[in-house]
């Protein structure tokens, strides 16, 4: 019940205040953060599948000044790449989670850097469910690992984030089956 309370809570207030406008798209070109207008992401999950966007950049829930993305996945949904690249970290070891700052640290993740530098992060997949790891090279839209609810995390959900090489947030572009988009809160996307 209260997870269920927790997404309902996560959907009004994302959609309602985390979506940002076309203008302040256009105007994230600071210092800050890179729009990446060169490369056009695959959605971090398999071709067909539909999920709902529940938190996009600079949410104010979790994602405040940061140019992050809640995907709402039961456990066990297939996550693929979104790009080619090598994966450069990777950890499945933990089976914890919750809303406490223990659980910090205790994400499983995937982290693939880009041909460009770039690195795409993927936290809150299942224990033990690698389909890769540290030094394997992956294809876009090959399948990497199972979302999960480990780390710090109120229910089963993809955070998908980028880097550029110099360590600054990128605000990328997806294809989806309505064509080329960048993401708001509140919506489903299907991937093409």
């Amino acid at each position: 019940m209260k997870a269920a309370f927790l997404l309902l809570f996560s959907l009004f207030y994302s959609a309602s205040f985390g979506q940002l406008t076309d203008r302040e798209i256009v105007n994230l070109k600071t210092r800050r953060t890179v729009d990446d207008t060169s490369f056009i992401y695959s959605l971090p999950y398999p071709h067909g599948a539909k999920h709902l966007l529940i938190q996009g950049s600079n949410s104010h829930y979790s994602h405040k000044d940061e140019l992050s993305l809640d995907f709402k996945m039961s456990s066990g949904s297939k996550i693929c790449a979104a790009r080619s690249g090598k994966v450069i970290a990777a950890k499945f070891t933990s089976n914890k989670g919750g809303l406490k700052p223990e659980f910090m640290s205790e994400g499983n993740y995937i982290i693939i850097e880009h041909e460009d530098g770039s690195t795409a992060n993927y936290w809150h997949l299942q224990y033990n469910s690698g389909m890769v790891k540290a030094g394997d090279s992956v294809a876009q839209g090959q399948l990497i690992a199972l979302s999960g609810n480990t780390g710090y995390s109120a229910f089963p959900h993809l955070h998908f984030q980028l880097f550029s090489k110099s360590g600054k947030q990128i605000l990328c572009r997806f294809k989806t089956q309505k064509g080329v988009r960048y993401l708001r809160p509140g919506r489903w996307y299907r991937n093409k």
